[in-house]
């Protein structure tokens, strides 16, 4: 780390994470930091899915201090997860082969919905796991979970709430926040979209403008993991 990074001020931005900072240098100049983020970030801003990462150190403690440019702008709100970057981002990203082998390269495990639902289910406060209605939701779909073939896994974000969505001053859209990356079925995303900000009218063609091919099967597992993406923020 050089001089100027040593003077790099920290100053926590509040979020679920706890991890987010904005860095100030003595210059006014500023760079957003995120400890312990993935090591894919230089992947994702040669795609043009993140912003553009400025530098990587490992601390004396361990920890990992990673800064992007900082983006004027503002957080995406709930309407604008309609918009043409947003569907264009994701479906580069479920495409993108390189990404999906860095994270192969790294260790990531391909996970089916199976799998997700379990990890929810294991992770649920003792409350939570004694709610009847609760129980009877999780049990509804771990017998309607859609068959998923690992061949098909792609990179997803997991977490593409509109809160990390920003858009620039410039209008350009960058997806944020990257601690949830995994290799699962790319319906993880859509179904998370669909649930929260589509209108039912048009979710049939929504999944299409994903360059997802519409048959029943597709809108089944489209509500079945829609179902699941309700539950998550309990956790």
């Amino acid at each position: 780390m050089d001089s100027n990074e040593k003077e790099l001020s920290l100053t926590p931005i509040p979020g679920k994470s706890g991890k987010a900072y904005m860095g100030t240098y003595p210059d006014g100049g500023r760079v957003f930091v995120k400890m312990n983020t993935t090591p894919i970030l230089a992947g994702l801003a040669k795609e043009q899915i993140a912003p553009q990462l400025l530098w990587s150190r490992r601390l004396p403690d361990g920890n990992v201090m990673s800064a992007q440019e900082w983006l004027n702008g503002e957080i995406l709100t709930p309407n604008g997860m309609s918009k043409k970057q947003v569907v264009n981002i994701l479906t580069r990203l479920h495409r993108s082969r390189p990404l999906m082998t860095q994270l192969k390269k790294l260790g990531y495990p391909v996970e089916s919905p199976l799998e997700l639902l379990n990890s929810w289910s294991n992770r649920l406060p003792i409350a939570l796991r004694q709610n009847h209605y609760i129980q009877s939701v999780v049990k509804n779909l771990r017998k309607t979970v859609p068959a998923f073939r690992e061949d098909y896994a792609t990179i997803v974000h997991g977490d593409v709430r509109h809160s990390n969505w920003i858009e620039t001053e410039s209008g350009l859209i960058y997806l944020v926040d990257w601690d949830s990356v995994r290799l699962t079925d790319r319906m993880l995303d859509v179904a998370h979209i669909l649930s929260h900000y589509i209108p039912d009218s048009v979710t049939a063609s929504m999944i299409s403008s994903f360059l997802i091919p519409l048959s029943s099967s597709k809108m089944r597992k489209a509500s079945s993991i829609s179902l699941l993406m309700f539950f998550l923020p309990l956790l």
